[in-house]
This record gives C-alpha cells, sequence and structure tokens, in this order.
C-alpha cells in the first residue's frame, strides 16, 4: 500500500469528484470517514484558494483510499455499499440503486457552466452510471460536453463529446450535480474520440 499524500495538500473537489464516482452519498461516505456529513461537505466545498481542516482531510484520503481497493467502481456493478454501511456484491448489470430523479432541481441554462458542470455524473438510459463530465466548451444550451466513459476514476477513460441539449443537468437532495441522457454507456463508447 502507498503513502498517502501530504494532507494539508489535498484537493477537496478531486475527492468529490472521487466519493460520487463510488456512488456514496455523503451520509454514507462520513460515517466511513468517521466524520460528520456537515465537516464533509464543508470539507468538499472548499475552493481551491481556501484552506481546510486537515484531519477531515486526512480521514477523507484515507477512506478513499481504503474503500477504491473494495469498491474497484461503481460503474462495473461489481460492488456497492449497502445502506447500513456493509459491501455486498451484485450479479446484476450494475450494483448501484437506481436513483429517482423526480425530486432533484433541473438547472436552467444559465447555471450550464463549467465551473458547475465539470466533474458531474452521467446517468444514461437504463439509469445506471455512464461516465463523468471532464470538461465543457462554451455555457449554456448550446455547449458542448466532453464525457468520460469507462475507465477507472478517470484513466483509461474515453472522452466523447455531446451536446448539452442531449443531457439533463439537475441538482439533487446533497446539492451534488449529475446529468440524466438518453444514451446508454455502449453508444457513448462507439461515439468517436474527442480530441482537445
Amino acid at each position: 500500500m502507498h503513502t498517502l499524500p501530504d494532507p494539508s495538500q489535498r484537493q477537496p473537489k478531486g475527492d468529490h469528484n472521487r466519493r460520487v464516482s463510488m456512488g456514496l452519498d455523503i451520509d454514507q461516505f462520513a460515517a466511513e470517514a468517521g466524520v460528520s456529513p456537515e465537516a464533509l461537505r464543508e470539507y468538499e466545498m472548499t475552493s481551491p484558494d481556501h484552506s481546510f481542516d486537515i484531519e477531515v482531510a486526512r480521514r477523507v484520503g484515507f477512506t478513499l483510499e481504503r474503500l477504491e481497493q473494495v469498491l474497484p467502481n461503481s460503474e462495473t456493478g461489481r460492488n456497492t455499499i449497502a445502506p447500513e454501511g456493509l459491501i455486498q456484491s451484485n450479479p446484476e448489470h450494475s450494483g448501484v440503486p437506481k436513483m429517482d430523479h423526480s425530486n432533484h432541481v433541473r438547472l436552467s441554462s444559465t447555471e450550464l457552466t463549467p465551473s458547475l458542470l465539470e466533474g458531474a455524473t452521467i446517468y444514461g438510459a437504463d439509469d445506471h452510471k455512464v461516465g463523468h463530465v471532464s470538461h465543457v466548451h462554451g455555457s449554456g444550451a448550446a455547449s458542448q460536453i466532453i464525457v468520460d466513459v469507462g475507465g477507472f476514476l478517470g484513466l483509461g477513460a474515453k472522452p466523447v463529446a455531446v451536446p448539452a441539449s442531449d443531457l439533463e443537468f439537475m441538482r439533487d437532495e446533497d446539492g451534488d450535480i449529475h446529468a440524466v441522457t438518453a444514451w446508454t454507456k455502449d453508444q457513448l463508447e462507439k461515439m468517436p474520440e474527442h480530441h482537445h
């Protein structure tokens, strides 16, 4: 097992994205890390130029490393965290429970900005995770969204370009941004690779 980086050098937004990519909500992850959901939320919302609680950062880093060993990737469907916090194996297409988007607030076209959308999880036609927003060209409804499909935590993922109009961005109860699309993971993986 490799040594964890200095907690003061951690990237809160990156840690947030790693947590979300594993399909863990704030309460589940906070319980695993031994911190309060409020402390975790405050840490994850820290902007790059502000300081954060080093002890929370240390616990978050340790927990991410530990869980990534047993939860290879929620997109693979190999494992998921049960509501009780226990790891369970699931032989189905995906072990992640379907998300109910009916209570989520849709983003207005003025909110479709790179700063809000980058890192957002994308759910496909079958309501399973298909990728994450890598970056955004432009802003508003006419922008082009670059989605990383497949891979593990951004490694080995294939970037594909999708019009913002093909994605419905929304904010969940925890304030996390995600999107749903009619595309499936297979369809996205067959698209031409996007080159910067």
